[in-house]
């Protein structure tokens, strides 16, 4: 809007006017439209001149936050799109089965031991278990310092259902956090064939062999 000639600033009409422009201008901003400006031609030492460059600058930083948050959010969205794939592949890569000895599979688990990855353990596991017609599994927790109660329900679980395939499962490298954990649990220490270190366990199982 031009300023109308022969009309007074100070003339209430033309007052009436600007803040009709004005009203429009901030309902415009308060839906989102944060590329409106009042641009109203106001003649120098015009009374809302002052209040048209802060209402300007008003939306002008409104509208440099906005671009900030949303900058910020999609870096957000990358950060948990890379965490969730570096979770994917850290599950695949911390639970490798390795065949060291015939029919013996270590699993070797490092990292986080949370419900999800000790259910997608325990399925792993068995399924090796299964496909090799192994007669000794070690489980090998030396990487895991701490576990939930139910990822630790799990790994008992495991064991379990690895003599059920008609296998022996040792546990090996639990660490004092994960035992207090499990008396915590009323735990039964028969559940679980546990040795201090791979190197104990390959040596009761090598043991065990002989003698059968």
């Amino acid at each position: 809007m031009s300023q109308r000639p022969g009309v007074s600033p100070e003339d209430p009409r033309e007052i009436r006017g600007l803040v009709d422009e004005l009203r429009r201008v901030l309902a415009d901003a308060r839906e989102g439209a944060l590329d409106v400006r009042w641009d109203e031609a106001l003649p120098e030492g015009h009374p809302l001149s002052g209040l048209q460059q802060d209402i300007n600058a008003l939306i002008e930083a409104l509208a440099v936050e906005r671009r900030r948050s949303l900058d910020y959010v999609e870096r957000v969205e990358d950060q948990r799109a890379t965490i969730e794939l570096q979770r994917a592949a850290l599950r695949e890569l911390s639970t490798p089965v390795i065949e060291v000895w015939s029919g013996v599979l270590c699993f070797p688990v490092v990292g986080v031991m949370d419900s999800d990855r000790s259910a997608q353990l325990m399925s792993e596991l068995l399924e090796a278990v299964a496909e090799r017609s192994a007669d000794h599994v070690i489980i090998d927790v030396t990487g895991i310092h701490a576990m939930d109660g139910q990822a630790l329900g799990y790994l008992v679980a495991a064991a379990s259902a690895v003599r059920l395939l008609g296998a022996e499962c040792v546990v090996t490298g639990i660490k004092p956090l994960v035992a207090d954990a499990l008396l915590e649990m009323d735990f039964d220490p028969s559940l679980l064939n546990t040795r201090r270190n791979l190197r104990e366990a390959l040596r009761h199982i090598i043991a065990s062999k002989r003698v059968a």
